[in-house]
């Protein structure tokens, strides 16, 4: 009667499985695949083309591991093997991959579960390529608009301002020539034209603070850099070995913001005294490191992160990239940012078919 009890709770459970729409399947210690859920069948087959290959019996890694496979399924099967080892009582992140062609997201999880002593994980996968891809067209939409408006403050106010400076200067030198006392208030109106065009320039700059040509972010990250220095009065440096060149100004805009971000969270957690961008690519991608030498990630750091490591993530992954941070060995963080030099086709879609204003 227990033996008949187990069972029927089994399969109870597996059949409550099948009614979720995400992918889960049931791991022992080496990675053997012990249950599947409908979800995971159905997608498995749409991925190999009939050819289950995620089947009950299965080894999980063999699959994760055979040619060609995406990055982001190589990097979440490290995390399931580190679940299994012990290193870690549950993982997750979301990556993309390639089925027939088409570029999905997913949100994967690695929960570790005590069965009498026996080592099972249960490894979930949830498609949020509906998600992702309606982020990534908001992004756009925003980014035209920021563009928009940096443009308009440009050319429009700060050419206004820049005109009733000149009025105002020129007012009064002729007043100064008739040695009239007006001459001092249009000196004082003068001044304050002076400092209201300072001002917009530098909004301006910040709405849309990468230049849209393809030196735009190295340049932006100097200025970033001597922004930081003159502001908190430490040293911030940055290392171009060779010069990377960005032609997307979108893709631009966005690895600033990361590095904006990542500075940010520098300055206000870790109290340093030095901070390094350092740039560098490859033929597959770009690399931006932002390091610095204060008192590094807190003990319980939690791979989600805060609202500003969020951040920097959704944007990573808006242009197909992604973010890392790690705690260095002599102390201070290093947040490291990879990313594609061209905008990711749904991306590029998306700003084709944001309403220009």
């Amino acid at each position: 009667m227990e033996e008949e009890l187990r069972e029927a709770e089994e399969r109870i459970a597996l059949s409550a499985l099948d009614g979720l729409s995400t992918h889960i399947a049931i791991l022992d210690a080496e990675g053997n695949i012990l249950a599947i859920n409908k979800a995971w069948r159905d997608f498995a087959r749409e991925k190999q083309g009939g050819t289950d290959r995620g089947r009950v019996g299965v080894n999980y890694f063999v699959h994760c591991e055979a040619p060609h496979t995406a990055q982001g399924v190589t990097d979440f099967a490290e995390g399931v093997q580190a679940v299994l080892r012990g290193k870690q009582a549950e993982f997750s992140m979301e990556y993309p991959c390639q089925v027939r062609g088409e570029e999905r997201w997913f949100h994967g999880k690695v929960t570790k579960v005590s069965n009498g002593g026996s080592t099972r994980v249960v490894v979930a996968h949830e498609d949020i390529s509906q998600r992702v891809h309606l982020e990534r067209e908001i992004v756009a939409v925003s980014a035209r608009e920021q563009q928009r408006f940096g443009q308009e403050l440009h050319d429009g106010l700060s050419q206004q301002l820049t005109g009733l400076k000149f009025k105002a200067s020129l007012l009064e030198y002729q007043l100064q020539s008739k040695d009239l006392p007006e001459s001092k208030e249009a000196k004082a109106i003068s001044e304050i034209l002076n400092q209201a065009t300072e001002e917009a320039s530098k909004l301006a700059r910040r709405v849309q603070p990468v230049e849209t040509e393809s030196r735009g972010l190295m340049m932006a990250l100097k200025e970033l850099a001597a922004y930081t220095e003159g502001t908190h009065g430490i040293a911030c440096t940055c290392d171009f070995r060779r010069p990377v060149f960005i032609h997307d100004n979108n893709v631009a805009t966005n690895v600033y913001r990361i590095a904006e971000e990542a500075i940010s969270n520098a300055l206000k957690h870790g109290k340093p005294r030095h901070i390094w961008i350092v740039m560098s690519e490859t033929k597959e991608c770009v690399t931006l490191v932002i390091r610095d030498n204060g008192t590094g990630l807190p003990a319980k750091f939690s791979e989600e992160g805060g609202l500003g490591v969020h951040m920097m993530r959704y944007r990573a992954r808006m242009i197909g990239g992604s973010v890392e941070l790690r705690r260095n060995l002599n102390g201070g963080t290093t947040v490291t940012a990879t990313f594609q030099k061209s905008p990711v086709p749904n991306l590029a879609k998306a700003i084709r078919r944001a309403p220009a204003n």
